[in-house]
């Protein structure tokens, strides 16, 4: 592993405290701690499981594709009634509301009837953070709700809806937000954390639907920088974390009726793996201060919006379409990107790892538990959840697994001890 894969690498154990300082890293943004769907020692799934999941709470949902953020006994749901993007803060031991924030809700236009929140909420060590579909970003106080500030980034920047909206989830390091709002004047803008200000900005065009990430930088080697990596519609950007200052950019996306929406992981060797379905396929990347090479490009998985995971040398995720009926569920090593194994037909799911294990989450409802060095499809359990769509990425924290479906008709949020 070169130097700089090494220091890319670290991203998986420093991200999530820059993710909250302070905070437990539970699941305080999307992905869970470290943004690369991956729960923390508080999880551990039972080797066995019989029976469906005790559900400890259940709330009403509105509308909205937004998964949920834990943080401690703290859990943040971000939906849509009617002309409000409701915000509420809940006990996640209980489901008891501590508070409700109602912010109003301009997205208008698209081609889901669905009008609610696309990207999951980020808890602070004293703030939340919410972006809405219509690309409005609000800091809320974490104690109460208050507003603290807003920007309308979409507008101000002359943003696009594009097809569904804003829907990448902001990026928090220590002070900075780090937003893909996509615009005919800037296509990355970084904010304040404490006021909201603009830092800088960076290139232009649309976004995407898929989050920024963070390459930290090496604290023994001042002269390398922390980079974050954007995707946007048509080009996944290194930028400078300090300045914005683009350090490269590598070709990713078509024209059309496309969407990327699954967020760039990182492997254990220090590439990135970009997927997007749509006729576009996989991209793995080797990134350098300076540069980022082209290692591979193929079909290996081709993701619709569900982020694959990276773990012990391999990369886990579903490939194929929702709209046209599902999928392949498939395991591939990070390496050469040949076939460990797969699994038709199956619904399009969100991954988590645990521990040695894949928590496997079909939007069905199915969920599967597997243990990460199979050579095939073996699950060590599987079970279901209520009926319903479940969509939005689901959340694990000290073993409760927080979902909520998305059907359009008398859709709740839910609460499962695993």
């Amino acid at each position: 592993m070169t130097t700089w894969s090494r220091l890319v690498f670290a991203v998986a154990f420093l991200h999530g405290v820059w993710l909250a300082p302070n905070v437990r890293s539970d699941w305080p943004s999307i992905l869970g701690p470290t943004r690369n769907g991956i729960a923390d020692a508080s999880c551990n799934l039972p080797d066995s499981f019989s029976g469906l999941p005790k559900q400890i709470w259940k709330v009403e949902a509105g509308q909205g594709y937004a998964g949920p953020a834990i943080a401690g006994n703290n859990v943040i749901l971000f939906d849509r009634v009617k002309d409000i993007d409701r915000v509420r803060m809940l006990d996640a031991r209980t489901g008891k509301e501590i508070w409700r924030r109602d912010l109003s809700a301009k997205y208008r236009d698209g081609f889901d009837p669905d009008k609610g929140p696309r990207s999951v909420p980020s808890i602070q060590a004293e703030s939340v953070l919410v972006y809405s579909a219509a690309g409005d970003l609000t800091l809320l106080s974490r104690k109460d709700g208050a507003i603290l500030w807003a920007r309308s980034l979409r507008n101000e920047y002359e943003g696009d809806d594009g097809y569904f909206g804003a829907g990448s989830t902001p990026l928090v390091v220590e002070n900075r937000v780090i937003v893909n709002a996509g615009g005919k004047s800037a296509c990355v803008v970084c904010v304040g954390l404490s006021d909201g200000k603009t830092l800088w900005t960076a290139s232009k065009g649309d976004a995407s639907y898929a989050s920024p990430i963070l390459l930290a930088a090496n604290a023994s080697s001042p002269e390398t920088k922390a980079v974050v990596v954007v995707p946007a519609r048509l080009a996944t950007l290194g930028l400078d974390l300090e300045t914005g200052n683009e350090l490269w950019k590598v070709p990713f996306g078509q024209r059309g009726p496309t969407v990327n929406a699954a967020t760039p992981i990182v492997t254990s060797e220090g590439d990135i793996f970009l997927t997007a379905s749509y006729g576009i396929g996989s991209l793995t990347i080797r990134p350098s201060q300076s540069s980022a090479e082209i290692v591979r490009k193929a079909f290996e998985i081709s993701s619709q919006y569900a982020s694959p995971v990276a773990m012990g040398g391999k990369i886990f995720g579903s490939d194929g379409r929702e709209d046209q009926g599902g999928g392949t569920y498939k395991c591939i090593r990070e390496d050469d990107g040949n076939l460990v194994w797969m699994q038709p037909d199956m619904p399009i799911s969100h991954t988590i790892g645990v521990g040695q294990k894949i928590l496997i989450s079909g939007v069905d409802g199915q969920l599967w538990c597997l243990h990460s060095s199979a050579t095939k499809f073996a699950p060590l359990w599987k079970t279901n959840l209520p009926k319903g769509v479940f969509r939005a990425i689901p959340a694990l924290s000290e073993n409760r697994f927080i979902a909520r479906t998305s059907s359009g008709n008398g859709d709740a949020w839910y609460c499962f001890q695993l």
